[in-house]
């Protein structure tokens, strides 16, 4: 039998306590981790290495994690990204996932947190989905902390965004909801602030390992909903 290699992570953080301390829970868990001290570094690395997903803070020195999001875009086949950050307004939140970023954990988090989102951003990426099929309805990887609410605007539960399209996205919460339950969506962030917010319906729900995966279908968009859309799928787009 012939083992698969380790995925290769790129750990990005100026603030070295923090670094060791993900590189060594990743290493922990089996992944091949790499680190880089400042945006200037990974930067470096990308130009000889070629990991298979990359864990950036924003908030670096000279070449901070914007900059090297921004460099991203310029490599013919640039890594996921997950984003890990004190920044919790739903402006920088909102701004990551612009630029291209598949996770977004606000810092302090969980250990837990940041394995579960980083093995679901590398399982999301190794999917193959059929060309006819991104160019219908583009689709991308975004993990990120969403609120659920009733209609009338009532909390429901806080849950974990896994991806979205314009026609809907896949959630996952602590509780199962009916098939047919009609909700609110909104990106969750403890900053507070105005966040997208997307009316939909529950069109499927299965147990999972981490509670219950949920699929709904977006209802029609407003335009500025829609245009906030297509911004956020633009660059999954382009990529693919």
């Amino acid at each position: 039998m012939t083992d698969a290699p380790a995925p290769r992570i790129l750990v990005v953080d100026d603030e070295e306590d923090v670094r060791i301390l993900h590189v060594r829970i990743l290493g922990e868990k089996g992944y091949t981790v790499d680190e880089a001290r400042n945006g200037q570094e990974a930067l470096q690395k990308l130009a000889v290495t070629s990991p298979d997903l990359m864990v950036l803070d924003l908030m670096m020195p000279e070449v901070d994690g914007w900059e090297v999001l921004r460099r991203l875009r310029g490599l013919p086949d640039p890594p996921p990204v997950v984003i890990v950050t004190a920044l919790g307004d739903y402006a920088s939140l909102s701004r990551g996932i612009r630029e291209g970023a598949s996770a977004y954990l606000i810092k302090p988090f969980r250990f837990n947190e940041l394995l579960a989102t980083v093995q679901a951003v590398l399982a999301s990426s190794d999917k193959k989905v059929p060309a006819q099929e991104r160019r219908r309805v583009p689709r991308r990887t975004l993990i990120a902390q969403v609120s659920v609410l009733t209609r009338d605007r009532s909390p429901i539960a806080l849950g974990e965004l896994v991806d979205v399209s314009e026609d809907g996205a896949q959630v996952r919460l602590g509780l199962a909801l009916e098939a047919g339950t009609q909700v609110s969506l909104a990106f969750h962030v403890p900053a507070g602030g105005s966040a997208l917010t997307l009316e939909g319906k529950v069109r499927w729900c299965q147990t999972g390992v981490r509670g219950f995966s949920h699929g709904l279908a977006f209802g029609e968009l407003t335009p500025e909903s829609r245009a906030q859309m297509h911004t956020l799928l633009e660059r999954s787009s382009r990529r693919g």
